[in-house]
């Protein structure tokens, strides 16, 4: 986790960054629109407003308010079941950890829609079927009730931002974006929102508790899960 030792704006919206071991490059609004964090393990994150995000659009997560029922589920992928690795484990917990520094380098107002969306992504990829299958519909439903809270808030004159992620194989790709919710009501949000990801937190633990082979690598995602209700609970 980045800890919280200086701080930059990126186009007028605060955000919080610490001292790395590399550069951190921060342009300015005349220069570009754009803003690098390179940690560790030569992974890099670049936070840009994504041409495809309106302002006041009500598109959050990459979903719509088209349906009322939505509750961030997309189709279901199909394929056989998968039994916990530490593999697999390690890869779901460098995601939730990257998630982490993502959502704390974005602004106290995007931070819950950060979540939202980063969790929705991070679930899609994880095996809908076998051990992991518990894990996947836990970060599904806590990216719902987070998206509730954003869409609930909505500060429709604040752009969307994106996050583009770049790994040391040289693969990038964007998050989906996130919106604001109104400034007044940022710091009650985040603070809910930490409530939300509390109780995922403990319906992971409990899912460890009832199952041996698969204990550790369910109490693995959990603490990561806690690292991030932690943050939340920072802002």
């Amino acid at each position: 986790m980045i800890s919280k030792t200086s701080t930059a704006r990126f186009i007028g919206i605060p955000v919080l960054v610490g001292m790395l071991s590399t550069p951190i490059y921060a342009s300015t609004p005349d220069a570009g629109r754009s803003m690098i964090v390179t940690g560790t393990a030569s992974v890099s994150v670049e936070l840009v407003y994504p041409q495809y995000a309106q302002v006041g659009g009500d598109d959050i997560g990459g979903g719509s308010n088209s349906g009322a029922d939505d509750d961030n589920r997309r189709v279901t992928p199909s394929g056989p079941a998968v039994a916990v690795s530490n593999a697999r484990t390690t890869q779901i917990v460098n995601q939730l950890n990257q998630i982490q520094n993502i959502c704390e380098f974005m602004g106290d107002e995007y931070r819950v829609s950060c979540f939202a969306t980063t969790y929705r992504d991070l679930a899609d990829e994880i095996p809908a079927n076998g051990d992991y299958e518990e894990a996947r519909e836990v970060l599904l439903d806590t990216a719902r009730k987070l998206d509730s809270l954003v869409r609930s808030n909505l500060d429709r004159q604040k752009p969307a931002l994106s996050a583009r992620i770049r790994t040391e194989g040289g693969q990038s790709r964007p998050t989906p974006p996130m919106r604001a919710v109104q400034a007044t009501r940022a710091a009650e949000l985040n603070r809910q929102a930490s409530n939300i990801v509390a109780e995922a937190e403990t319906v992971l633990l409990r899912s460890a508790s009832s199952d041996a082979a698969r204990a550790i690598h369910y109490q693995r995602i959990a603490a990561a899960v806690g690292s991030n209700k932690v943050l939340l609970r920072s802002s």
